[in-house]
């Protein structure tokens, strides 16, 4: 499997999806009529229409792409336009295209076909039409098929119809939402039919979670179970983890001076993680079995399922056992009733450390799992069998981020800052992506689009550990020096954010609040976000006055901010926690969330004014030049 080769299913692509228009732009009609003969032979014809409303939309429809995978014969029954006052405009096959293979950074299927048919003299209000026949006798999974359709909602009117005819005697295990369903028997034959559609709707929201599971969709499939699956993975996978000669040498090697199963396994993970790239070059059933770990070795890259395969056989080769678990690194946090091959993405379970660990993740650690592989369902394999289960869910402690700025203004207006950035869990791996983003694209250029984003102006300086350091926490300390003068006095001062990559905001741990209510389920993560502002003020300054404390709060959240000081030191303190107990929140949550923070928005980071008559007459106690050794707040 491949994490870059999207979700798996048996299909070609389901065209039953939204097209990329304007909204309301587009009527799309998809039919499908599908036959399974009793020795999984798929017959199946596609039909679909596209009918563009207005002339933003004509040039979206007037092709259609598909892929074709190794496994499957495409033949094009049909392909015209049906103009509004019903002649008919066949498409020319020479203008008909292919292009063999998909080329990629990370990873290339060298034996799909993308096949393209333009259609000719199409307007608003005429029809595209085109129908596929397709043959599939040889499964990439021997013995498996299934199916799974998705209505996404977009700018399109879209109506489905999808009919499935099989044996009676051959097992077929199904589910739908939203979806009509009907099934009749037809002599020795099933006849199972599903259609629905949706109208024009605003195109889905951003973090979306679990979105399969609140829109129309079916699926269907010969797999009597999820641990069917993983079985069947594991028959490919059995005879490449074999502990070689070469395997035990390395795996020796690596582990030298590490005395305990931890240390080991930790090691062979970082060996793997940093000595193996992510490159795949896919043929065939290579989409689910991998390659032995002597043409990974020799090769130096490989998909997920080579670097797990890898890594396994090492830990196995110094007695620690592992099992591979299968995972869907997309947004769904939930299994169908009907087990489809829903996974597109390997990792490693140790249990004797009762830890998992994804080895293909550049800004990763052994600590803990990247984002998109948290709390989610998995099918973990070994040669003890299949066992369905759950990644952790990292808690409230485990996902910090501390901020803590300093600025100094003069007497003249200028001012320095130096901003430290202390992380755990997920928000070290943000901060470990960041750095590596300085050493690809260079400081300058990050730090200034950085310092565009946070409104400040200068120059700018950063601090920071080799990004491939895993140990946490993980910190980075950026300076800027503003080099213009501000009359702040006359004009007000507004506090900054902080010149950091990860600012305390709502949106660490629920995504963007929008103004609109929320329609779908969103991602969460639980943690906390704090960020301390020492401001020292010229001698003979003070504000007007603080602001008062702002405070937030609803289920699994709450916000506060307070200012604080005396003299020329002013202090403001910013506080978020985020404790929801899974990765995904309903509607409702979000929106009782979203009303809670929008309470107080607005009255967060106001603009300060200054006086001199009431100011206590002292000297600045932090010098302008001694800025870049002042102590930082506390480490997390």
């Amino acid at each position: 499997m491949n994490k870059c080769a999207g979700a798996i299913c048996f299909s070609i692509v389901a065209f039953a999806t939204a097209s990329t228009v304007h909204a309301q732009s587009v009527d799309q009609v998809t039919k499908a009529d599908i036959r399974i003969s009793s020795d999984l032979a798929v017959d199946a014809t596609y039909h679909y229409e596209a009918t563009p409303r207005i002339e933003a939309a004509v040039r979206g429809v007037a092709q259609r792409r598909w892929q074709v995978m190794g496994n499957q014969r495409v033949e094009v029954i049909e392909a015209f336009t049906r103009k509004a006052d019903g002649r008919i405009i066949p498409a020319d096959p020479k203008d008909f295209s292919t292009q063999s293979g998909i080329l990629g950074e990370a990873a290339s299927f060298v034996d799909v076909k993308i096949q393209q048919v333009p259609f000719r003299d199409l307007s608003v209000a005429d029809t595209t039409v085109l129908t596929l026949r397709v043959i599939e006798k040889d499964h990439y999974i021997p013995g498996q098929y299934g199916q799974e359709w998705l209505i996404v909602p977009g700018g399109a009117k879209q109506t489905l119809e999808v009919t499935l005819r099989t044996p009676a005697t051959l097992e077929i295990h199904s589910d739908t939402q939203q979806l009509a369903y009907q099934e009749t028997r037809v002599g020795g034959e099933v006849v199972r039919r599903w259609s629905g559609g949706l109208p024009p709707m605003r195109p889905v929201e951003t973090n979306v979670a679990n979105l399969n599971w609140v829109i129309p969709s079916l699926r269907f499939s010969t797999i009597s179970n999820y641990e069917a699956i993983a079985k069947a993975y594991w028959e490919g996978v059995k005879d490449k983890v074999v502990v070689t000669p070469e395997i035990r040498h390395l795996a020796d090697e690596i582990t030298k001076d590490k005395p305990d199963v931890r240390s080991q396994a930790q090691a062979l993970f970082d060996w793997v993680s940093r000595s193996i790239r992510y490159v795949a070059v896919i043929l065939g059933n290579g989409r689910y079995v991998p390659n032995d770990t002597q043409t990974i070795l020799s090769r130096r890259f490989g998909d997920c399922k080579d670097h797990a395969t890898l890594l396994v056989a090492l830990l196995t080769a110094k007695g620690i056992q592992s099992e591979e678990v299968l995972i869907n690194v997309a947004p769904t946090y939930q299994l169908a009733t009907t087990a489809t091959l829903a996974f597109n993405h390997v990792i490693v379970y140790i249990p004797v450390l009762d830890r998992y660990v994804d080895p293909t993740v550049e800004f990763g650690s052994f600590d803990h799992l990247p984002t998109q592989d948290l709390d989610k369902p998995v099918l973990r394999a070994s040669n003890k069998g299949a066992i369905l289960a759950r990644t952790p869910n990292p808690s409230i402690e485990d996902n910090i981020v501390e901020l803590n700025t300093r600025v100094v203004i003069t007497e003249d207006g200028h001012y320095r800052g130096q901003t430290s950035v202390t992380a755990r869990g997920e928000f070290s791996d943000a901060l470990r992506a960041f750095v590596a983003q300085v050493e690809t694209k260079g400081a300058a250029t990050m730090l200034q689009t950085l310092a565009t984003q946070r409104g400040l102006s200068g120059e700018f300086n950063i601090e920071a550990p080799p990004w491939t350091r895993t140990s946490e926490p993980f910190r980075i300390t950026t300076t800027w020096d503003a080099k213009q003068p501000l009359d702040w006095v006359q004009a007000g001062w507004r506090a900054p954010v902080g010149f950091s990559p990860i600012v305390p905001y709502p949106d660490l741990f629920f995504g963007a609040l929008d103004r609109n209510k929320r329609i779908y389920p969103a991602a969460c993560r639980a943690g906390r976000a704090v960020h301390s502002v020492e401001v020292t003020l010229p001698g003979g300054i003070a504000p007007d006055r603080l602001p008062a404390a702002i405070e937030a709060s609803a289920p699994d959240f709450a916000y506060r901010q307070e200012w604080s000081g005396g003299g020329n030191h002013l202090r403001l303190l910013t506080q978020i926690w985020s404790s929801c107990r899974n990765r995904v929140m309903t509607p409702e949550q979000i929106d009782v969330v979203r009303a809670a923070f929008r309470g107080v928005e607005e009255r967060i980071s106001p603009v300060l004014h200054f006086n001199r008559a009431n100011a206590a007459r002292q000297e600045t106690r932090i010098g302008i030049d001694n800025l870049a050794t002042a102590t930082p707040g506390e480490p997390l």
